[in-house]
């Protein structure tokens, strides 16, 4: 039986996912094989308290916004705030006020997790917010 790793939150087969020192970024790799479209976004290892690493998503460059406003996660499809930003592994926040914070593992949860955008603005108004990354999960949800 082939071993598995937890990528971005999900099970990955090991060829996909396993660290590998001639690849930079080899769950990038995996998502581009799988068919996942980043805007904007980058996997990241986040360590976990049993001493291992999860990839999740982090927002790869500064979105430029005037100050004021909180990241939060959107789905578009069901036009909902939905999912939490990880500080660590174990604790999840619905906003955070740095980009750098926006760390976050793709909803898996059927067709209602299509697309996940992170934005910037009001929560309570998100239609008024700025899309500043985003990532289409068409191998997530299949």
């Amino acid at each position: 039986m082939a071993a598995t790793f937890i990528v971005g939150g999900l099970s990955a087969p090991a060829a996909l996912a396993a660290p590998d020192a001639t690849r930079a970024s080899p769950p990038a790799a995996a998502a581009r094989f799988q068919g996942a479209e980043l805007d904007n976004l980058s996997w990241t290892p986040v360590r976990t308290m049993g001493g291992g690493t999860i990839w999740m998503l982090r927002v790869s460059s500064d979105p430029n916004v005037e100050p004021g406003g909180l990241y939060f996660l959107y789905n578009p499809d069901t036009s909902s705030v939905s999912g939490k930003f990880a500080v660590g592994d174990d604790i999840r926040v619905r906003t955070v006020s740095d980009w750098q914070a926006a760390v976050f593992a793709p909803d898996r949860d059927g067709p209602h997790a299509r697309r996940t955008e992170v934005r910037y603005g009001d929560p309570q108004n998100p239609d008024a917010a700025r899309v500043v990354a985003s990532v289409t999960n068409g191998w997530i949800s299949q």
